[in-house]
């Protein structure tokens, strides 16, 4: 399907919006409706997802893994930690008056800055970063990073959600005329709805235009 993919046999969503803070937001499909689907189904598939968004290198992300399997316990609270981040982002981009998803998020980025290492490699490698010594909270923290950047540098009034059933995923519409997620996904699904909904007009009522 043209939102999601496979990746080490994990089933991730498509990256659709301008920040990698955004993406994390639309791991989750069918915001504040039934049956959302969350991306985010274990660790590793947070782990896998903060890899292929480019937040943690492909060794870190061994690491990671390898320390989920030895301990399942403390992988699944940062997998609620990054769920739990990843609901005070949304509420804070959608509804940026709500002080208490605004504050979830800074105190989570008060905590990536306290292990954040700046690297000594020449440019781009030259750039702050979560010290590797972390462990398992490595995605987390490095996604913290992420959003306090985007609430810092990003006007919030360009950010929208998609009206899509069963989407509401986010994206940056800086000129007001992105209305979809995608076009070729939500954008055709509405197509879809409206022609049908036509043709069930029509049988309904023949003489109707």
């Amino acid at each position: 399907m043209r939102y999601r993919r496979v990746v080490d046999d994990l089933v991730l969503p498509v990256a659709i919006a301008t920040h990698p803070a955004l993406d994390f937001c639309n791991t989750l499909a069918g915001w504040h409706e039934p049956g959302a689907h969350d991306y985010l189904a274990t660790y590793d598939h947070l782990a896998v997802w903060a890899r292929e968004t480019g937040l943690v290198d492909a060794g870190s992300t061994a690491e990671a893994l390898e320390l989920a399997s030895a301990d399942p316990r403390g992988a699944a609270r940062q997998l609620e930690r990054a769920r739990s981040l990843r609901g005070a982002l949304y509420e804070a981009c959608s509804a940026p008056t709500d002080d208490a998803a605004w504050d979830a998020v800074a105190g989570e980025a008060r905590s990536a800055a306290a292990r954040a290492v700046l690297n000594r490699g020449a440019p781009p490698g030259r750039r702050w970063s979560i010290a590797v010594d972390v462990g398992l909270e490595r995605p987390v923290l490095e996604l913290a990073r992420e959003a306090a950047d985007l609430l810092a540098r990003t006007d919030l009034r360009h950010v929208k959600a998609c009206p899509g059933t069963h989407c509401g995923w986010l994206f940056v519409d800086p000129s007001g005329r992105r209305r979809w997620c995608t076009m070729e996904v939500c954008g055709n699904r509405a197509k879809a709805r409206r022609h049908a909904e036509r043709q069930r007009a029509a049988r309904v009522d023949p003489g109707r235009s």
